[in-house]
């Protein structure tokens, strides 16, 4: 019996043998195809973000408003324009008054340092002033909500940019650069990430939470990065009004000494977070680090042009401020006020028109709106 059971093993054995070589080869060929679609599908991402970045290089050539003015418009109007307190919005009153002089409106700037006590104290002033009309820039309407029903009351036309507060009938006429046009925002700067690192990269985004409508770029940005690069990461960083001008620079470097893996910085306006912050990063040895941001002044638009920063969305300066003009003009005279889109337009060495000067996102962006409100510049 037991040489039976040996001698019928041992016919088993080659059997027994082929099967294991068949299955390890089966698992083996599995094991492959898993790797395979799972790599097509990063370079399928990573081709993706590089088509994102790439459409978002070339420069928009038209405003999004269509609908021109058939009606005369008054000369003579006074706007006011309440500063946030950042350089972005300071930069924004020169902008207004190129529209404003061209119509034959007058233009009064009320400069804030963003503070609620300040920005209060200004509409308060909008309230005894009576302009015509009033705009305003990411400060929230929580702030001035009972100036704002004064200013109401009075008869101004209520025009915001950059703000997570809507319009509405009985408070803010019209809003452009909002969180949903933000979003937008958002998710081309995590295409950047994808591309630039090759669906690699692990970034930090610096936020400056006192402005709720720049918060929205980080909520499109991280499900954005997600989606495009699985194992990519991304952390938020906060900066207080009261560090800006001071010791950002510092902040991000100590930042990345204490997170080496992290080779992406994304900075939520860099024209407040940016200033001093190549040479800083040279000064730490953090010269691998790669910097993108949105929202340049002149001094970021020379780190572009020198290569010291990478790259920025430029922000709309011209468009959105010509926006809320056109949206007074049509309040004014009587005609329904059109949806303002932001147009996105990524910069780089290779693309920019200037690093001594602003410049408009859609090249001749004044012509256009003064085509469309029938006067000359």
């Amino acid at each position: 019996m037991r040489r039976h059971v040996f001698h019928n093993a041992g016919r088993r054995r080659p059997v027994l043998l082929a099967v294991t070589v068949i299955m390890a080869l089966a698992l083996a060929a599995c094991g492959g195809g898993t790797e395979t679609a799972s790599s097509d599908a990063s370079t399928a991402r990573v081709d993706e973000a590089k088509s994102i970045v790439a459409e978002h290089t070339k420069r928009p050539t038209e405003i999004s408003a269509k609908e021109a003015i058939d009606k005369p418009i008054p000369r003579g109007k006074q706007l006011t324009f309440i500063s946030c307190g950042s350089p972005a919005c300071n930069l924004e009153s020169d902008v207004i008054r190129s529209a404003t002089d061209a119509l034959g409106w007058t233009l009064k700037t009320i400069n804030t340092d963003g503070t609620p006590e300040k920005v209060k104290a200004a509409w308060t002033q909008v309230v005894r002033d009576k302009p015509d009309g009033v705009l305003y820039t990411a400060t929230p309407k929580a702030i001035f909500a009972k100036e704002l029903k004064q200013v109401k009351a009075n008869g101004t036309v209520v025009a915001a940019c950059c703000t997570t507060d809507p319009a509405t009938a009985d408070g803010i006429d019209f809003v452009v650069g909002t969180p949903k046009q933000n979003e937008q925002l958002g998710k081309v700067m995590a295409a950047w990430v994808v591309a630039e690192s090759e669906g690699k990269g692990n970034a930090v985004f610096f936020d400056i939470g006192a402005f709720p409508i720049l918060t929205a770029l980080y909520k499109a940005l991280k499900p954005e990065l997600a989606r495009l690069c699985p194992d990519c990461d991304v952390e938020s960083v906060d900066v207080p009004l009261s560090a800006l001008g001071k010791d950002v620079p510092d902040r991000i470097v100590s930042y990345l000494r204490s997170h080496p893996k992290v080779k992406y910085v994304v900075l939520s306006a860099d024209n407040a977070l940016a200033i001093g912050l190549p040479a800083a990063l040279k000064a730490a040895g953090l010269g691998d680090v790669k910097v993108f941001g949105e929202g340049p002044d002149t001094t970021v638009l020379q780190y572009i042009a020198n290569g010291s920063m990478d790259g920025t969305i430029m922000f709309p300066y011209y468009e959105e401020m010509f926006a809320m003009v056109d949206a007074v003009v049509r309040k004014t005279v009587g005609v329904p006020l059109v949806d303002s889109g932001t147009p996105v337009w990524i910069i780089n060495k290779d693309n920019l028109p200037s690093s001594s000067s602003l410049f408009p996102v859609v090249e001749d962006v004044q012509e256009q709106y003064f085509k469309l409100w029938g006067v000359k510049g």
